[in-house]
């Protein structure tokens, strides 16, 4: 069963990777910084803590909106949709390498595939729309 928003919790930060807690159980997961902002990837799911104001680095994560943007910075590495495409809710759109981890990005609803903002090989930056729907 997937954890709730609420149940992860960054616990440490040791170089590259945060230690978290789901539930009950403490997992290890490789991050990124942007600021005061930690990214990481965790059961498919992209998670954020804003870092500004807490102790010791400690805070609650709160989970990313399902969108076709990249989550962070990385390579496209392959794109499994084409134009014109019908795609059901949870589709997988696009695979993503990013910290040495393939991330797949899926369609956040039902819908045709409008346009494809990047091609296979292609170093993409957060925020980046890789793919439009309608």
């Amino acid at each position: 069963m997937p954890a709730e928003i609420n149940d992860v919790e960054v616990i440490d930060i040791r170089g590259h990777d945060a230690e978290i807690r789901v539930g009950d159980r403490v997992h290890i997961v490789p991050f990124i910084v942007q600021g005061s902002v930690v990214s990481f990837a965790f059961d498919g799911e992209i998670y954020t803590i804003d870092t500004a104001g807490t102790s010791a680095g400690r805070g609650r994560a709160k989970h990313r909106d399902h969108s076709l943007d990249a989550p962070m910075p990385g390579v496209v590495l392959k794109i499994l949709v084409e134009v014109g495409s019908v795609v059901e809710k949870g589709t997988p759109l696009v695979i993503l390498e990013a910290m040495k981890m393939e991330h797949t990005i899926t369609a956040p609803r039902a819908g045709t595939i409008a346009a494809i903002n990047c091609r296979e090989g292609e170093m993409v930056q957060p925020g980046v729309d890789l793919v439009t729907m309608e």
